[in-house]
């Protein structure tokens, strides 16, 4: 039987790519990002809007930045409705 070197096999477990990672930015994305991810990436705002339209393709860098700003965020279909806010300030009186 044939042992397998481990150390010269490397095998990228739990990476996201490029496109993974603008589908979860995407679910989770808010007003003002674009401005921050150009900030972060030094490409501009323009461009930065027609890559997550879907106009432009997204790079790494990219993505690298969408990911990061939207990791520790909720889907914005996870989030509660401002009308469940209204009804518990009214139920409270």
């Amino acid at each position: 039987m044939s042992s397998i070197n481990l150390n010269k096999m490397r095998v990228r477990v739990n990476y996201l790519n490029r496109s993974a990672k603008q589908a979860f930015y995407t679910a989770r994305k808010r007003s003002g990002d674009a401005t921050r991810i150009a900030e972060t990436t030094g490409y501009s705002v323009s461009h930065i809007s027609n890559v997550m339209a879907g106009r432009r393709k997204v790079n790494d860098t990219i993505a690298n930045a969408m990911y990061k700003i939207s990791s520790r965020r909720m889907k914005n279909s996870e989030k509660p409705e401002m009308a469940d806010y209204d009804l518990e300030f009214v139920m409270s009186w």
